[in-house]
């Protein structure tokens, strides 16, 4: 029946390239032209320490890698607003299954990580409708044979967009700052194992900063981060 219903809707509303507009073929969301545009960034080991040595706010991750470079009015930019602020929530698997292919092989999936959507908050998420985090976990998921998990770490305060606003880093530190608990019950279920936590969009990485602390305090030693896209540090 799901099947049925997103062929139904791939024929009402035929699916069309988020870069330029083009018709692609069902389950796409960029033409290949607008593939191509995409700025891949280096999944290497020397690249996770200069991301997280970069970081305008400290993070204590083990890893950290991005797929790709974004930039205001790029395709990248165009695929993530579609998956946040479109409602198309299969952007979000798509965009996890792309990421996916690259990561296979590399070292942020060595020792079969678990993989932890960054939460929203239960009003926001009411408000959007899902968590897109969620979907790219869905996306990583299937494509490199790896779980995810969405009980562990949870969001109690409610903030307010740390991608959408205007704040500089103190202020984006203070809006998260308490923002994030774990579930510690579920974290001695976890045990040990390491965790990739899954965000579309790092700036200042005051977001992934704080669910990172909360993990390590909750007992996690190999906490690693992945996104999507980060805009270039000048």
């Amino acid at each position: 029946m799901h099947l049925i219903c997103h062929a139904l809707l791939d024929v009402l509303y035929p699916p069309l390239c988020q870069g330029c507009g083009l018709r692609v073929r069902a389950g796409d969301f960029l033409c290949p032209a607008c593939l191509a545009e995409l700025l891949p960034l280096p999944l290497t080991r020397a690249q996770s320490s200069a991301h997280i040595a970069s970081l305008a706010c400290a993070c204590d991750a083990t890893m950290m890698l991005v797929g790709w470079e974004y930039e205001n009015g790029s395709v990248i930019e165009r695929c993530i607003h579609t998956m946040k602020y479109r409602q198309l929530h299969r952007a979000g698997e798509w965009l996890g299954r792309l990421l996916g292919e690259r990561l296979i092989g590399t070292c942020l999936l060595e020792g079969d990580p678990l993989l932890l959507p960054v939460p929203l908050h239960p009003l926001k998420r009411i408000e959007r409708g899902y968590n897109q985090a969620e979907h790219l976990c869905r996306g990583l998921a299937a494509e490199c044979g790896l779980e995810w998990e969405s009980r562990l770490l949870l969001r109690q305060r409610y903030t307010s967009s740390q991608s959408a606003s205007r704040l500089d880093r103190d202020e984006r530190q203070a809006n998260v700052r308490d923002a994030f608990m774990a579930d510690q019950a579920r974290a001695v279920e976890l045990g040990a194992r390491p965790l990739l936590l899954v965000d579309d969009l790092v700036t200042t990485g005051a977001t992934i900063g704080a669910c990172s602390d909360v993990l390590i305090s909750s007992g996690f030693t190999d906490v690693r981060i992945l996104a999507v896209a980060r805009p270039p540090r000048h």
